[in-house]
């Protein structure tokens, strides 16, 4: 069995509060008995892609298994490539690889630099076909990005969900090695199909936003700063994806029933 540890849309925004919400994370990920395999960031790591708030990333995004992030919409290509790759700096399609003991991750970029939608260019199709065409035949492949390609019954997010998601659906249900997609975006946790496997999009560490029935004005954003910051464990068995959502508080465990 493989643990890969699901954080989303951090938005580091160099003030204290949604550094401490990820180091809260981390650091309760490293205290596991069984700790993660690796750990997937799925975009919008910072708020307004500057490079500071990448340097303040960096200094949070910290264990001693791999780390992988991938760009959101508000990321900047450039700077997360410069500052949290140590590549440099360009605005291509960040798309990466993390290969496990039986397991592929494709991490593709679906951002449009500029606009808050998805989209998966001609060359990111390419990489993730050629990818596939390497990977072995008997392991299983996660795909991960940012922008959920499936409407999630939210004001806020499926106005700028992935734009036409029919190739990317179509290469999921031809190859039975993808267990599943990992998504961000939404701030909110939810699942769903997608080419016949599990959709699976992450909650934000930095904030809760409601779905639709939660809207009681037009141009209401039902977001609330409240909740404690949460993550996704996915345990993936042969071909078997099993995703548990943690709720992981900022004040510590009670370990005993209050009375």
């Amino acid at each position: 069995m493989i643990v890969v540890a699901q954080l989303s849309d951090t938005h580091f925004d160099l003030h204290a509060r949604n550094a401490e919400r990820v180091e809260r994370v981390m650091a309760y990920l490293a205290d596991l008995p069984h700790r993660p395999d690796a750990i997937l960031v799925t975009g919008d790591i910072t708020e307004s892609g500057k490079a500071e708030e990448y340097e303040q990333a960096r200094a949070a995004l910290l264990a001693d298994v791999p780390v992988r992030v991938l760009p959101g919409n508000h990321d900047d290509r450039a700077n997360l490539r410069e500052i949290l790759l140590g590549r440099p700096g360009s605005y291509e399609p960040i798309n990466r690889v993390l290969r496990l003991d039986g397991l592929t991750v494709a991490l593709l970029d679906s951002t449009v630099p500029g606009a808050g939608g998805g989209e998966l260019t001609d060359d990111t199709y390419a990489w993730l076909t050629d990818l596939l065409r390497e990977s072995p035949s008997d392991g299983a492949v996660l795909i991960a990005l940012h922008h959920p390609p499936l409407p999630m019954y939210s004001t806020v997010v499926d106005p700028i969900r992935l734009a036409d998601p029919e190739r990317l659906e179509r290469i999921v249900a031809g190859d039975d090695r993808i267990v599943g997609v990992l998504t961000g975006h939404m701030h909110a946790m939810a699942t769903t199909l997608f080419g016949g496997r599990q959709l699976v999009v992450a909650p934000s560490v930095a904030s809760s936003i409601g779905a639709e029935w939660e809207v009681g004005s037009p141009g209401q954003v039902p977001v609330d700063y409240g909740p404690d910051p949460s993550l996704v464990l996915h345990a993936i068995d042969g071909r078997r994806l099993t995703s548990i959502v943690r709720t992981v508080p900022m004040g510590g465990w009670i370990a005993i029933q209050p009375t």
